[in-house]
């Protein structure tokens, strides 16, 4: 694990994440042994039905990134956990469940009656657990901690409705810098967080959104950022 983010904000949704991949398994005698090291790891994924990013155990994301667009995969969220969790538990030669995992999902309504939804699912041994994130609201990802306790209420406190904004450049580049700001202050003291970030905004409205991988960062408009939607 090293570094994803997640904004709910009031139309929009923000997941962020590092490119920082680190494969390693406990044996029988819980100890941990590290596999391999890359900053190329794609932890933010487009799936059939929306976005998401996962920090925990590598093979379980995996495993639901391949239920996820199965051409047989079911619609419905809990079959497609429980097809998860099984899958994992069918794969030989490892420790299951040595660490939670926790996917941070931005959920397309499957109709025209639901809506987007931004979920935090926690996967452990004998527990699957699925809450809403909460408008205007954020949940962090991390080994380590940032050593200022007020860090994070603080950053929720900088969120910001995209009504308080002249346009929708604006409040897309002023939510961009602040994911910028959070990299920029977990570098100080986590050297576990590659500095590569995957960025995507997502509208809730019409179930779009604007996709920058980290090598695209560098070069995004600055004008019609609306046109990236997909």
């Amino acid at each position: 694990m090293s570094l994803a983010v997640a904004f709910n904000l009031d139309d929009y949704a923000i997941l962020a994440t590092d490119k920082r991949g680190t494969l390693h398994y406990v044996d029988a005698n819980k100890e941990d042994h590290l596999i391999k090291t890359e900053d190329t790891y794609q932890k933010l994924r487009q799936i059939p039905f929306g976005f998401f990013a996962s920090a925990g155990d590598y093979l379980i994301t995996e495993c639901f990134y391949a239920e996820c667009i199965s051409s047989v995969a079911p619609r419905n969220l809990d079959q497609i956990l429980e097809n998860t969790y099984y899958r994992y538990c069918k794969l030989q030669g490892i420790c299951h469940f040595s660490e939670m995992t926790t996917i941070l999902l931005i959920a397309k309504g499957f109709d025209d009656t639901e809506q987007d939804k931004i979920l935090e699912i926690n996967i452990q041994f004998e527990n699957i657990k699925i809450e809403e994130i909460s408008p205007m609201n954020v949940v962090a990802l991390m080994a380590n901690m940032n050593p200022n306790h007020h860090f994070w209420d603080n950053i929720a406190s900088y969120l910001r409705s995209s009504q308080e904004f002249s346009t929708f450049d604006e409040f897309f580049y002023y939510h961009f810098h602040l994911i910028k700001y959070i990299w920029q202050e977990q570098h100080k003291f986590d050297s576990l967080v590659s500095k590569h970030i995957d960025f995507y905004l997502h509208d809730k409205k019409t179930s779009k959104g604007i996709l920058l991988p980290a090598e695209k960062l560098q070069s995004i408009p600055f004008t019609s950022l609306q046109k990236l939607l997909i």
